[in-house]
């Protein structure tokens, strides 16, 4: 896919050279409080070398980096998903805990999201957080997406086309 590019972050397909960055982002992740809510990450070097050849493979795990700097510091997923109302989107997010509380998420997932409705036309994406994971729920409600119960959340082409 084509970059997308936000004020200060670009979206891009990973290349397998982003494993370092990769690396150091899940290593932080899989120590803090909130990896327990998903499944376990391998964190040995060869594997995420592995995932980020992986990842590279398509488009639907984006990676997050840095304009100025090219560093990577995220990634957002965009795996289809078939739910009962239909195809959707489901949209995952790790950020480097190093760059938390910047707006970094909000800024690339805002952007993932509008590539998905506006660039590719789709309708729904669905989601999903623990009640525990606080700052997930609350960048998830900046999205604008709907709490559904049970911890899974929604967003519709139409809601946010609305608040744009």
């Amino acid at each position: 896919m084509e970059a997308i590019e936000t004020e200060r972050l670009t979206l891009r397909n990973f290349r397998p050279d982003d494993w370092r960055d990769l690396h150091e982002m899940i290593v932080g992740y899989q120590a803090s409080e909130y990896a327990q809510y998903d499944d376990r990450w391998p964190t040995g070097e060869e594997d995420i070398q592995g995932i980020a050849k992986w990842f590279a493979g398509g488009d639907t795990y984006l990676a997050v980096s840095l304009r100025d700097t090219g560093k990577v510091i995220g990634f957002v997923s965009l795996n289809e998903r078939s739910e009962g109302d239909g195809p959707a989107r489901n949209l995952g997010y790790v950020f480097n805990f190093c760059y938390h509380g910047q707006g970094y998420a909000t800024e690339a997932c805002r952007a993932a999201i509008a590539y998905v409705f506006e660039g590719l036309g789709e309708a729904r994406f669905v989601t999903g957080t623990h009640d525990a994971n606080l700052p997930s729920r609350r960048l998830l409600s900046r999205l604008g997406f709907r709490p559904l119960g049970d911890g899974q959340y929604a967003l519709e082409r139409d809601e946010w086309l609305a608040r744009r």
